[in-house]
Parts: C-alpha cells; sequence; structure tokens
C-alpha cells in the first residue's frame, strides 16, 4: 500500500493543485478580487493565484526530491518519474496564470 502511495504522490499534488487553483480563479472571480490592487501593481486575484501556484509547484518539487532518495527498484523509479510528471503538469496546468488576464 505504502508502494501505491508513493507511485502516485506526484499526480496526487497536482490534482490538488489543479483543483485549489480553479476554485480560487472561481473566488476570486466572484468576489471581485481582479479589481483591487495588491503589491507590484497586481491584483490581489493574481498575486493570490501565483501564490498558490508556487507553493503547489515547492510541494510538487519537494515530492520529487523525497522520492529520488528512495532505492533502485523499480517501484522507486517508477515513484519518482510519476513525480516529474505530476511536477511537469502543475507547471503547465498554472502557465494559464503567467500568460492570460485573469476573469476574462
Amino acid at each position: 500500500m505504502i508502494a501505491l502511495l508513493r507511485m502516485t504522490a506526484g499526480l496526487i499534488v497536482w490534482a490538488i493543485a489543479f483543483c485549489a487553483l480553479y476554485g480560487l480563479s472561481g473566488i476570486g472571480c466572484a468576489a471581485g478580487w481582479a479589481s483591487a490592487r495588491a503589491i507590484g501593481g497586481l491584483s490581489v486575484h493574481h498575486a493570490a493565484m501565483l501564490a498558490a501556484w508556487l507553493a503547489c509547484i515547492a510541494a510538487a518539487s519537494g515530492v520529487c526530491v523525497a522520492l529520488r532518495r528512495h532505492g533502485d527498484s523499480m517501484i522507486d523509479k517508477t515513484s519518482w518519474t510519476l513525480a516529474v510528471v505530476g511536477l511537469l503538469a502543475t507547471i503547465v496546468t498554472g502557465l494559464p496564470i503567467v500568460l492570460v488576464p485573469t476573469c476574462l
């Protein structure tokens, strides 16, 4: 059971990141965060989305580092590879935060 958890940890982090970013986007747009300004000229909504995305990337990176320190069995290699896939998916999922304006 622990092997299954290790193999899916990176993708679980990606799924949590996806849900958190999607939910934060909806909440921020509905609450009008896009019109309020934060530090550096960013809207509060954009700043919150960037902070959440960076926290998710840090969590996914932490999973990758933690799994890399395990042994060299096939399960360990697969776990690390899937963690990297989860990290890359987290990065790609959050790219619209940087590239597209919020609350279109």
